[in-house]
């Protein structure tokens, strides 16, 4: 598989990545595990998505492409942010959906505490490495590489029909709406993370629920000093966790991911 830098140094011109976490489910609400299981937003959720959507329409940006997890709650996100900023229809992009909780889908902290104990001692220690039928670092670390993959196709097909080429003057923007567990792996594969050499759970990144992560990044071409070609990027996050909702819903704001605080669980 292809790594971050492999995938990076093929982008065609400047652009900025948006991933945005989806809004409040009926899961967040009851405090269950969510995983690949479906929930549609709450009402909560959908104000904070079209509070995100305002926002981009605020700051006047122009997103030509939208892709987001194909589980309800994050497509709904999608769906809603991109009709109220004037985006296109978001697209399913399933690499970009929820990580699996393994036997932890469906439950509440205190119903996982009461029926895997042991289970729970372990994962407040080693995270979802020790979860039964949980998925993977290596599979949620490729998962996150075909993300950003696809991401960058989207953002060369953006610049090869663009008016003057890839030297357009705002450069492709590409929005991927997916969930907190995900995010998580999104930013470990941007910091070198592969299925070979895999990164561990800790630390994580708080993503509040229809909090904005942006990454911009664009191609340096250049040689060195014999006249060998040089394929580089520069790149860097320049928002994280920034949540437009959070001014009229401080609950948007999490506080802690998955362990034992429990009141946001995915």
């Amino acid at each position: 598989m292809r790594s971050f830098h492999d995938i990076m140094t093929g982008l065609a011109g400047p652009t900025t990545f948006y991933f945005v976490r989806h809004g409040e489910s009926e899961g967040n609400v009851a405090g269950k595990m969510q995983g690949h299981r479906d929930h549609h937003l709450t009402d909560l959720g959908r104000d904070q998505a079209r509070a995100t959507g305002e926002w981009f329409a605020a700051a006047d940006v122009a997103v030509q492409r939208v892709f987001a997890s194909p589980l309800k709650r994050a497509f709904e996100t999608a769906a809603i942010l991109a009709a109220t900023a004037g985006f296109p229809d978001p697209q399913p992009l399933p690499a970009a959906k929820e990580l699996h909780t393994g036997v932890f889908t469906g439950l509440s902290f205190p119903e996982i505490q009461e029926r895997f104990p042991e289970e729970y001692a372990e994962f407040v220690v080693g995270s979802w490495e020790a979860v039964p039928e949980a998925e993977s670092v290596q599979s949620l670390t490729a998962r996150a590489l075909d993300t950003w993959e696809r991401v960058v196709e989207a953002a060369n097909a953006v610049h090869e029909t663009a008016p003057g080429g890839t030297e357009t003057a705002t450069g492709a923007r590409i929005m991927t709406v997916t969930h907190g567990g995900m995010l998580q792996w999104i930013f470990k594969a941007s910091f070198g993370a592969t299925p070979d050499e895999v990164s561990p759970w800790m630390p994580l990144v708080l993503a509040s629920n229809c909090a904005i992560f942006e990454f911009t990044a664009r191609p340096v071409r250049s040689r060195d000093r014999t006249g060998t070609a040089l394929e580089w990027y520069y790149g860097q996050w320049s928002r994280v966790n920034y949540a437009p909702a959070a001014e009229s819903s401080p609950g948007a704001v999490a506080r802690e991911q998955f362990h034992t605080g429990g009141d946001r669980a995915r």
